[in-house]
């Protein structure tokens, strides 16, 4: 109702846990010739990572960055394509091939680093620049 999409809850560590994530559906979302991802956020300084992935499959590689929201106002994050690593059931891929922004099919947002408590990340924007 307020006009942008909240992830949250609680990171517990049993039974293996130790994150939480969201993942949009499969859809053309890739620009051409992009550098930058802006996304617009406000949260609880916890630490979270923002995925970008190239295949329409749930089990693929992911080019994921990571980032800390300031607090309760809202920050527009200028995230460079560059910086995006692969990482693969959160393991990094050293030999996979470079983010290709055109290909972009897929967007999803995590927490992780088994950060156990309550967490909120509110996101009002996800675009390529």
């Amino acid at each position: 109702p307020g006009g942008y999409a909240v992830l949250e809850g609680e990171v517990s560590l049993e039974r293996n846990g130790g994150f939480a994530s969201i993942r949009s559906s499969p859809g053309d979302r890739g620009l051409h010739d992009a550098e930058t991802c802006l996304s617009d956020v406000r949260g609880d300084h916890k630490q979270f990572k923002l995925s970008l992935l190239t295949e329409d499959g749930f089990d693929s590689i992911n080019y994921q960055v990571s980032f800390a929201p300031a607090g309760a106002d809202w920050q527009t994050l200028h995230l460079p394509l560059a910086d995006f690593r692969a990482s693969f059931r959160g393991r990094k891929i050293s030999d996979a091939p470079s983010l290709d922004p055109a290909r972009i099919c897929q967007v999803g947002q995590m927490i992780a680093a088994c950060q156990a408590s309550r967490f909120a990340l509110d996101v009002r924007r996800i675009s390529l620049a």
